[in-house]
């Protein structure tokens, strides 16, 4: 009776990044507010932008204006708390390992990204 208890209880354990979904909300601000903003190639807006990443990919984010220096960043992923829990409940129980090969296991290092531009 325990067994299968505790069969069914790492089972249902099994990878809470598996609910975290794939894309994650990042938001990035000039210093410029007619400056162009670029996340991993793809124009954005001017100045102030939402948009939305892969959150188990790093992003490069441009922004340029003509008169200053372009300003490149790039964000690293790291352990989500999800993936976190994910790797705990695996040195339990196997089956929450499975959660870290899902996006939901990683997070950007930042969401909100300032960018400051100099002038030339």
């Amino acid at each position: 009776m325990k067994k299968s208890m505790l069969l069914l209880l790492s089972i249902s354990l099994c990878g809470c990044s598996i609910l975290g979904g794939f894309r994650t909300p990042m938001n990035v601000v000039s210093s410029e507010r007619d400056a162009q903003i670029f996340v991993n190639g793809i124009y954005q807006g001017n100045g102030v932008v939402q948009t939305s990443v892969a959150r188990d990919e790093n992003v490069s984010i441009l922004v340029k204006k003509e008169g200053f220096y372009p300003a490149q960043r790039e964000i690293t992923t790291k352990l989500s708390t999800l993936g976190i829990l994910d790797a705990l409940g695996g040195c339990a129980f196997i089956f929450p390992w499975i959660g870290l090969a899902f996006p939901g296991a990683w997070s950007p290092d930042q969401t909100n990204v300032s960018i400051l531009l100099d002038p030339k």
